[in-house]
């Protein structure tokens, strides 16, 4: 890791003193995994084509692409060499290191989910972001301060 700048700045907030930083942080990210998830699945399923699914039958098609969509969840984040869920002993592209599993096959069934699922939640965290924002600033000039700038 020590070579890949980039991922030793990943996590971006600081848990302890600014919690909603790093779970933005970590949105974010999930929301760039599953769009990159979603683009592998949409991909095979072209390539598989209609006749499989008329072959298994709704349910069995259905199962068969939430388990590919896992399945390439666990490949998107695995290559990405992202650690989305700050597991300690992460080393990217290690390819045996048990944490590096632990960590695929959770954001890989956490990814699978969809994008759309992931910036609700973003959306959630920047309004609740604004309202805090909008009572620190109400706070302050209650108090006859100066308004925290946005």
């Amino acid at each position: 890791m020590d070579g890949i700048p980039c991922l030793a700045r990943q996590i971006g907030g600081n848990m302890g003193t600014d919690p909603l930083g790093a779970l933005t942080v970590f949105v974010t990210q999930m929301i760039g995994l599953s769009v990159a998830s979603e683009r592998v699945t949409e991909t095979i399923k072209q390539w598989v084509g209609t006749a499989l699914a008329a072959k298994m039958g709704a349910d069995r098609y259905s199962g068969a692409i939430q388990t590919l969509a896992i399945l390439s969840g666990v490949f998107v984040t695995a290559l990405s060499g992202l650690n989305p869920l700050s597991m300690p002993d992460f080393k990217a592209f290690d390819w045996w290191n048990k944490a590096d599993w632990l960590c695929w096959i959770i954001a890989g069934f956490l990814v699978s989910g969809g994008s759309a699922f992931w910036n609700h939640v973003l959306d959630i965290l920047k309004a609740t972001k604004v309202q805090k924002e909008q009572l620190a600033n109400s706070t302050a000039l209650a108090a006859g301060g100066q308004p925290i700038a946005p």
